[in-house]
């Protein structure tokens, strides 16, 4: 079951599902929820198909999932009008945005800061990073700001090498997020800096992916404003021995640089590089937690924007982008973002080709995949499809 399967993936017990669960819903509605471990086994096998609203929106953030519907949670019948007390979907967002600011308190003072308060951190920069790939950078943004002020006064602690360690990469994880979700809202002044501060807190900490996830993502940042140049230098920060999956990322990222800049050569050697990088993935789960985004799907897009660029570049078409990006749009995944970009990139290369039938498919998709992601690269997406859509 799809439920099981996200629940899986994450390394959650049935009892931290219900306990992240309840904490979300006596956020929203300021009572005391019954929600335990024996729901989630119910609905794992099947006894309850569709819960509560104010349950199943928790659970999509828990469980880092777009959708109801991703997660197998299908209404059997048109079900009885909502409870009053529940929460309408028109405020959706709105309620998820007022129960992450009941559980992300400011963090106290410290004197002396211990292993369990970085680890309390890190997992709630599990679930804004679960939430920014579902809604978008604009929906996550704020709280991942106070996120890293909160971990970066921390810093100010008395503690041991072995903390401080672990809260240097707590904190090049959450400016990474940070930045990341400001790019993806259209800060990108905003981003760079703290982009430069995670990259800073990295070096410190000393993890050579993490790193490489950082440098990949402020050169997307830059890959998007147009400064190829600029993107490949960052690119050039990473050395040491990465993850697969981030030695995938990394030639990905390149491979778009490059076709940004027209370079067709040296984009397929890297697209080349990034497929066999990813061919040596082999668990995903197993690494460690900011690789878990790096999906297959993941990937096929990156390929596919490379393809893309490429194409636009040179004014030559390229029979694989839409393979590529074909393969993200119709991926099982909960990266709502990946899947509505991919989406609306497909159409667009369908739109120029002149297959409009199948273009339109596609748009109508896209459009409906943006409708919960809070997104200006995404906008940027849709309006280059529209703008194809006239034109061809």
């Amino acid at each position: 079951m799809l439920f099981k399967r996200a629940r899986l993936a994450l390394g959650l017990t049935q009892r931290q599902v219900a306990e992240r669960v309840r904490a979300l819903v006596e956020a929203v509605t300021r009572r005391e929820s019954s929600f335990d471990a024996g729901y989630v086994s119910r609905i794992e096998r099947g006894l309850i198909t569709w819960p509560h609203e104010h349950y199943r929106q928790a659970l999509c953030v828990v469980l880092g999932a777009g959708t109801a519907a991703e997660l197998g949670l299908i209404a059997k019948q048109v079900h009885h009008r909502e409870h009053p007390d529940e929460v309408s979907s028109s405020n959706r967002r709105d309620v998820l945005q007022a129960a992450l600011v009941a559980l992300l308190p400011p963090a106290p003072p410290l004197s002396r800061l211990r292993i369990g308060d970085v680890r309390a951190i890190a997992s709630r920069t599990s679930v804004l990073e679960h939430w920014d790939r579902a809604a978008g950078g604009r929906a996550v943004r704020d709280f991942a700001l106070r996120e890293l002020q909160a971990a970066v006064a921390l810093t100010e602690a008395s503690t041991s090498p072995a903390v401080r360690a672990a809260l240097l990469g707590t904190i090049a994880r959450l400016a990474n997020l940070t930045a990341w979700s400001s790019f993806d809202a259209g800060l990108f002044d905003e981003a760079r800096p703290l982009f430069q501060l995670g990259l800073t807190a990295g070096h410190e900490h000393g993890d050579a992916g993490l790193l490489c996830h950082l440098a990949t993502n402020a050169a997307r940042q830059e890959i998007h404003l147009r400064r190829p140049e600029r993107a490949l230098e960052l690119a050039g920060r990473v050395d040491g021995r990465l993850p697969a999956a981030a030695r995938a990322m990394l030639a990905a990222v390149r491979a778009q640089a490059h076709a940004l800049g027209g370079d067709e050569r040296q984009a397929a050697r890297h697209l080349v590089a990034a497929e066999h990088a990813y061919d040596k993935v082999t668990d995903l789960a197993a690494g460690p937690a900011w690789t878990q985004s790096i999906t297959e799907a993941k990937v096929g897009s990156d390929s596919g924007f490379a393809l893309y660029l490429l194409s636009a570049a040179t004014g030559r078409d390229n029979p694989q982008v839409v393979a590529d990006l074909r393969r993200a749009a119709e991926a099982d995944t909960a990266q709502a973002r990946v899947r509505a970009m991919a989406t609306a990139r497909l159409a667009t290369v369908l739109y120029r080709r002149g297959e409009r039938a199948e273009a339109d498919q596609h748009a109508a998709q896209a459009h409906d995949l943006a409708a919960t992601v809070g997104s200006a690269r995404l906008a940027t997406a849709l309006a280059d499809m529209r703008h194809a859509a006239l034109r061809h």
